[in-house]
């Protein structure tokens, strides 16, 4: 009898997508995990870490930690989350490549994607307040919360669609010039403290119904760095999945945007990538959602 229960507690290792994915037995189904790449950015995770850990009041969470060829490793931060799973690269991957092997390590209901420059208010019990959001809106398969830069401002985690004028203004630094346009792109139209559908949300936290991944599948690696979470949010449009901003609870984001400067790697990777996008979708992406 005892054998029979431990084997109706284990799931099954399958395939998707060419990754090898696990799917956990309804006993082991946890709340959320939570899924972090590292590549060395060792003064930004105990911050992170710390801060999350205690956001986390009453949920059944794991970390899932990619060690994406750190050049110092990831066995320090493993003692701050006690549950935490470690996936270690042979090689450095892109990034929409390693939220994947997040995605195929994950066996709970819910799965955030954070960047390691992040850290939150306790106070704000951010994860088990989305963790709610998403319980109370079935129909959600991706949300935000409200971001803050480290001085205070909001980091605007919603926005709408970009357009070239969009891209232009901010690479080049005319925003101030063009306010009306990059307004309505960070959806200046809605106060940030609301719940609201918008097109698509910043990548530096997006939590992922799991019901709504296998439904629209994984992230694009074609994308390499840059619109894999546009193009996801896409995605779970038009597989009728809701793309939900939640400005209930808030998180700090400590924004390093190297494609700011126009002449840069950075750059030419967002421009690249938008390229693509604009291969993939076309022009009038909204008509697509």
């Amino acid at each position: 009898m005892r054998h029979q229960l431990m084997a109706a507690r284990v799931g099954s290792l399958g395939t998707k997508d060419g990754l090898k994915v696990y799917t956990p037995s309804p006993q082991e189904v946890r709340d959320l995990d939570v899924g972090v790449i590292y590549t060395g950015e060792r003064p930004l995770m105990g911050p992170l870490l710390s801060t999350l850990k205690a956001s986390a009041p009453g949920l059944d969470y794991r970390l899932i930690l990619v060690d994406n060829q750190s050049p110092d490793g990831v066995e320090p931060w493993r003692e701050i989350v006690p549950n935490t799973k470690v996936v270690r690269n042979a090689e450095r991957l892109n990034y929409a490549a390693n939220m994947n092997r997040i995605l195929a390590a994950s066996t709970a209901r819910y799965v955030l994607m954070l960047n390691t420059d992040m850290f939150f208010d306790p106070r704000q019990q951010c994860l088990s307040r989305m963790v709610e959001f998403m319980d109370s809106h079935p129909e959600c398969g991706v949300s935000g919360c409200r971001l803050f830069h480290a001085d205070g401002l909001d980091a605007w985690a919603a926005r709408r669609f970009q357009s070239l004028a969009v891209i232009l203004a901010r690479r080049l630094g005319l925003s101030r010039f063009m306010r009306k346009t990059v307004g309505h792109y960070l959806y200046s139209d809605q106060s940030p403290v609301d719940t609201f559908d918008c097109q698509w949300l910043s990548g530096c936290f997006l939590m992922l119904r799991r019901e709504a991944i296998d439904a629209v599948g994984l992230f694009d690696e074609s994308f390499v760095k840059y619109f894999e979470d546009v193009d996801m949010c896409l995605r779970m449009a038009r597989g009728k999945w809701r793309v939900m901003y939640h400005g209930g609870t808030s998180a700090y984001h400590i924004e390093q945007r190297a494609s700011n400067r126009f002449l840069s790697t950075d750059a030419l990777r967002h421009f690249r990538a938008y390229l693509y996008w604009l291969g993939k979708w076309g022009y009038r992406s909204r008509v697509a959602a």
